[in-house]
């Protein structure tokens, strides 16, 4: 099969989403049209207390999850909006050639129909989605359809480089 796509994983809190907006920036530069979601952490006195999920082009947001929220499936300590993942998930019906996913992970997955999404947009678009290292086994059976990238905090600079070559020459491709 075909590769369409970057899937990049690594540790929590190594890079994966500052890598995925720096490229988006980059190709965005370059003419490529961009849509998806990615997920931001957001912090209060230096604590975590939530995450938001950001529409790659408006930077509209909503929230995915919240320590403070009373309402949703539970994941550690956070309550996750399943509405903010349909949301997410109505960007990838926008036109574009790159699409963005980010995460693949715990707090997606509490919506049921988030994985056959995913699936649709990596056998038939280009795109980039970052793994959640829980979902170390969905990403292997998955491999052949993208490039996996391993991010390290020794690494993620020339990876984020790499990312950027990898996907503008497939998106460019002709033929």
């Amino acid at each position: 099969m075909t590769e369409l796509g970057a899937f990049i994983t690594g540790p929590p809190g190594v890079g994966k989403t500052t890598l995925v907006v720096k490229v988006v920036e980059r190709l965005r530069a370059m003419g490529v049209g961009v849509t998806g979601f990615y997920t931001i952490e957001a912090r209060e006195q230096g604590t975590r207390v939530g995450f938001r999920l950001v529409n790659v082009n408006s930077g509209e947001w909503r929230w995915l999850a919240h320590v403070s929220a009373v309402e949703g499936p539970m994941v550690g300590r956070y309550h996750v909006n399943v509405d903010a993942v349909e949301w997410g998930l109505t960007l990838l019906n926008e036109p574009g050639d790159l699409y963005v996913i980010d995460e693949v992970g715990p707090m997606e997955m509490k919506h049921p129909l988030f994985l056959t999404r995913v699936e649709d947009v990596v056998k038939s678009r280009h795109f980039i989605v970052t793994v959640h290292v829980r979902m170390t086994d969905w990403l292997r059976s998955r491999s052949s359809l993208g490039r996996v990238f391993r991010l390290s905090y020794v690494n993620r600079d020339a990876v984020a480089s790499d990312v950027l070559n990898y996907l503008r020459d497939l998106i460019t491709r002709v033929g």
